[in-house]
């Protein structure tokens, strides 16, 4: 199978700080990949790197083009959306405002059956539609967001840590729309969690970064099946 993304040699960080060395992974179409790490370890400066947030040296394949040098708005345009860490909602825009942003780039005939689409896998959007995302619970944004980021059709969905501050129920029900959304719709998604329990629950692969390198990959069964690991990141 042709990779979706095909990442090599990625090396990337800020000024002259590097984060990232030479990173090698890909994710095919229709798979959910997570990265699993300690805080530090570069998993936000990955999704940046290849959301276009930040430059970067290496290979970066889209959808069989080179994507590397091109900004963040035209990665998006070929298909790959980003739900950055920290939710990212516009607080003073409404539901249906934060949602036709995510669809900027789209034909307007095709806006309202896909908040509808959004409105179907987040209920809670559909009775907020109309108020200020900044008034809204923290799970709510966090479905917003997501939301937001899926109004663009992407191929591949980034997410970044979409649990944080979530209560554990709110995180659960969180994980089982996106691995809904994943199965009804295809998108793929390349999910950065520091709950590798539940972000491994939904995913095909994952990858464990350690100082800016890819220091174990498998199978989510094998990541989970691995001693070290589960020591290390799993809590068991």
């Amino acid at each position: 199978m042709t990779a979706l993304l095909g990442v090599k040699a990625l090396t990337a960080g800020y000024g002259s700080l590097i984060v990232l060395r030479d990173l090698d992974f890909r994710v095919d179409p229709g798979e959910i990949v997570v990265i699993l790490g300690a805080n530090g370890a570069g998993k936000t400066t990955t999704l940046r790197a290849l959301s276009g947030e930040i430059p970067g040296q290496g290979s970066i394949e889209f959808d069989g083009e080179q994507v590397g040098r091109l900004r963040a708005d035209q990665r998006a345009r070929l298909g790959i959306g980003h739900a950055p860490e920290g939710r990212g909602t516009f607080v003073d825009l409404t539901v249906e405002e934060n949602l036709r942003v995510g669809a900027y780039h789209r034909p307007s005939a095709e806006v309202r059956p896909a908040m509808e689409r959004m409105f179907e896998l987040f209920p809670p959007l559909r009775e907020r539609r109309g108020q200020a995302a900044g008034s809204m619970s923290g799970g709510e944004q966090q479905m917003l967001a997501v939301a937001r980021a899926l109004m663009g059709a992407p191929k591949l969905l980034l997410l970044d840590e979409p649990s944080m501050g979530l209560a554990p129920m709110v995180t659960a029900e969180l994980f089982r729309t996106l691995a809904e959304t994943n199965e009804r719709t295809g998108t793929a998604m390349l999910v950065v969690e520091q709950n590798a329990q539940i972000a491994l629950s939904i995913a095909d692969r994952a990858h464990v970064l350690e100082h800016g390198r890819i220091v174990a990959a498998g199978t989510a069964a094998e990541i989970r099946a691995d001693d070290s690991i589960r020591r290390a990141y799993l809590g068991v």
